[in-house]
């Protein structure tokens, strides 16, 4: 099966100590799992200590059992999302092969002099290993914006990363849910979240299977 990455940027340990229970465990993020497995993608979930580390061990060891475990790592994409993304941004980097990206209502890079993933990374203890410009991704992504997002300065990461993704030229779609809150996909049973979420899901079935 080709295969959908659910990348993580929090220590599980210090998930779990705030809010009772691991990121990997919650309806949210088992429910994204089965769509995607019923999508007819292999959804992959994980908890990790070090977020940086665990998440390229992880993708080792499943290249290593690839066969055993039914996947086809030739068809790798990733599906992250908010203070996850800086994570997935470097896991993608760091990675040869992944295919492409759903990145969701994320905080982004700091670009333009910003230093908001920087201090907001600090502040809620989510992984940042990116620096700027030259963590730009080159592959095809599809980037949801939320126009109502609450936290501060993620909207305009968001902005920034789109930019300079036009700028290059790059094969980076972005759908902006005016209306959308933060976690729409989470809060948001409206007819208009749920188009979005499945133009991620299209998207994903689009560079993987179809």
């Amino acid at each position: 099966f080709p295969v959908v990455l659910i990348v993580l940027g929090f220590p599980a340990p210090g998930f779990a100590g705030g809010f009772g229970f691991k990121l990997k465990d919650s309806v949210f993020y088992r429910s994204w799992a089965m769509l995607l497995a019923a999508s007819g993608m292999a959804a992959v979930l994980y908890s990790a200590d070090d977020a940086e580390p665990n998440t390229l061990s992880l993708l080792g060891y499943l290249q290593e059992h690839n066969e055993s475990l039914n996947l086809d790592m030739s068809k790798l994409g990733i599906w992250s999302c908010s203070a996850n993304v800086p994570n997935a941004i470097n896991v993608i980097n760091k990675t040869d092969g992944i295919v492409c990206a759903s990145l969701n209502y994320g905080f982004m890079l700091d670009l333009d002099g910003s230093t908001v993933i920087t201090d907001t990374a600090e502040q809620i203890k989510f992984a940042d290993p990116n620096g700027g410009e030259e963590s730009m991704l080159e592959l095809d992504q599809l980037i949801t914006k939320a126009g109502q997002d609450a936290f501060p300065g993620i909207n305009d990461s968001i902005d920034a990363y789109m930019s300079l993704a036009k700028a290059r030229n790059l094969p980076v779609e972005l759908i902006e849910y005016e209306a959308g809150v933060h976690s729409f996909d989470v809060l948001d049973d409206s007819a208009e979240s749920i188009a979005v979420v499945k133009r991620m899901v299209d998207f994903l079935k689009s560079k993987l299977i179809d």
